[in-house]
């Protein structure tokens, strides 16, 4: 079970001066900011579903830092507890069965998010018991790569406002010809966003194995 105990400020992984160049404007130029803010705000929260970031069911995921309380109810010895939220910045506490477990009773491995056991420094199982994580996960700085998904899937969707964005040639040569990408822009995989935002995404998918 996953609650979101502070939730972040602004799901937006795009500032104002961002959507704005992303548009194609200058970064002074207020004169879309409503719809830029619309269109950002929605990039972002499709960006956090399409990479699997976990929700609490109330409020859209998201890739920005975030406060999370996780509750693991284990019934049989496991190596790792696998974190629902990755790129974690740190563990505020451990409670096992109600009891506080030392910082030295376990160990974080950020970038995957899982948390292993300890003892004695050394791993150790996780007994089956009532494990509550509190810890943040998420960026306080938006990383380049994807700033960069999400200035371009920005761009692509201002440009459908436009015009269509699966337009691929328009040949204006007597009757006229139009020719349209299959499958999304410069042959995108099928889903919400074009081949090139989905290969600045994969670094920050969270990968989930039964």
């Amino acid at each position: 079970m996953l609650t979101i105990v502070t939730p972040a400020d602004d799901r937006n992984l795009l500032s104002i001066e961002q959507l704005r160049v992303a548009a194609g404007f200058a970064s002074s130029d207020a004169s879309h900011d409503m719809d830029l803010a619309r269109i950002g705000l929605g990039v972002s929260d499709r960006i956090a579903r399409e990479c699997g970031i976990a929700g609490d069911g109330v409020r859209p995921p998201t890739l920005k830092r975030e406060t999370v309380e996780q509750t693991f109810r284990l019934s049989c010895p496991v190596s790792l507890l696998l974190l629902a939220r990755r790129f974690v910045s740190g563990v505020t506490s451990v409670s096992i069965d109600g009891e506080a477990a030392a910082t030295s009773d376990y160990e974080l491995d950020a970038s995957a998010g899982m948390l292993r056991r300890l003892r004695e420094s050394r791993p150790a199982m996780w007994q089956p018991a009532t494990v509550v994580i509190t810890y943040a996960a998420g960026f306080d700085d938006v990383p380049g790569d994807l700033v960069l998904a999400a200035s371009v899937a920005v761009q692509e969707q201002w440009s459908a406002t436009q015009r269509d964005p699966l337009l691929k040639r328009d040949r204006v040569d007597g009757i006229g010809e139009q020719e349209f990408w299959v499958g999304g822009i410069g042959g995108a995989v099928p889903g919400a966003f074009s081949s090139t935002v989905q290969a600045l995404l994969e670094p920050f998918r969270t990968m989930w194995v039964s």
